[in-house]
């Protein structure tokens, strides 16, 4: 079966970076060796091997259907502490049980359907206080671009759609806010106000990886701890504590040569993207305005930018 090569891809190498950013907050929280990380690492295991450099104690659990990535996963294993385990991941919830360990989930998802929602919700009642879901989901407004397929949208999605008369936006920040909205409702139906837990959003971002993509993260906490969670991420630069609008990952590509170049820039205060620009003298998009924003992109994420080298083995 052929499978993207996420771990070549830019904007996904960032947005996986942005979760251990969110792992690193949780630390403040408690002791991060209690957690559990639980993903779908596809067959190249790139997530779990990030998280066991950077967190060699935390548990790590893979969770894959596909027989032939799961041979794949056997051959990539970063660690021999990696539990991988060959099951549908609605078979493996139905058996996942409500502990007091604490857990991170990235749900990270390719298309877009209804039982990714149900997956969620049943798994914001499993897991204990302080755990880390983070859900991506395909977020592409072409997708259901004419009457019948916007028809069929509102079909699949109208128990957790705001309007659910209303068709999907066919612009993409619009299509964007209807998604977290989405995933915001589902969290309310999952947790309604009279329950003692919660679901607080931490970060929401959207890119291109071949198609876009809309990601967010949040924790799954008593109320009665929402500041002090808050207060945790509150500082962070990428934080979304209040379902604001996602933050775009959309970076530049650049040269080994460009980046040094510019090195010397980083960090700067303000008008990075306008600094950069002068400092290369040139264009990389088609004008003045959209290199700037592509500069801007690659001052906000520079840190996590991933180098990509050609190596003879």
């Amino acid at each position: 079966m052929s499978h993207p090569a996420y771990h070549l891809r830019p904007n996904k190498a960032v947005d996986r970076l942005m979760l251990v950013e969110a792992i690193r907050h949780i630390e403040k929280l408690g002791n991060i060796d209690a957690y559990t990380y639980y993903g779908f690492g596809g067959p190249y295991l790139e997530d779990f091997r990030i998280l066991y450099e950077l967190f060699p104690d935390i548990g790590m659990v893979s969770i894959e259907e596909d027989e032939e990535i799961y041979k794949r996963q056997g051959f990539h294993l970063p660690c021999g502490k990696l539990i991988l385990k060959h099951i549908e991941f609605t078979s493996f919830l139905a058996q996942y049980g409500a502990t007091d360990s604490k857990s991170i989930f990235w749900l990270d998802y390719t298309g877009l359907k209804y039982s990714h929602f149900e997956s969620f919700m049943a798994l914001l009642g499993k897991v204990a206080a302080d755990s880390m879901i983070k859900i991506t989901l395909r977020a592409d407004p072409t997708d259901y671009s004419n009457v019948e397929k916007a028809k069929e949208f509102r079909k699949k999605f109208e128990a957790v759609m705001p309007d659910p008369s209303a068709d999907p936006s066919g612009r993409l920040r619009d299509y964007l806010r209807l998604l977290q909205g989405m995933i915001q409702i589902a969290a309310q139906k999952a947790l309604p106000a009279e329950m003692p837990i919660t679901f607080q959003p931490v970060s929401s971002f959207f890119y291109s990886d071949g198609t876009w993509m809309f990601t967010l993260t949040g924790i799954v906490c008593l109320r009665t701890d929402l500041a002090k969670i808050r207060k945790v991420f509150q500082g962070w630069k990428f934080s979304n504590l209040n379902w604001a609008t996602p933050k775009i990952i959309d970076l530049p590509v650049l040269s080994t040569k460009e980046r040094l170049h510019l090195q010397n820039q980083l960090p700067c205060p303000r008008n990075a993207g306008i600094i950069l620009g002068r400092r290369l003298g040139y264009v990389i998009d088609d004008s003045i305005e959209w290199t700037d924003a592509k500069l801007q992109q690659y001052a906000d994420f520079h840190r996590y930018s991933p180098y990509f080298m050609k190596a003879i083995p």
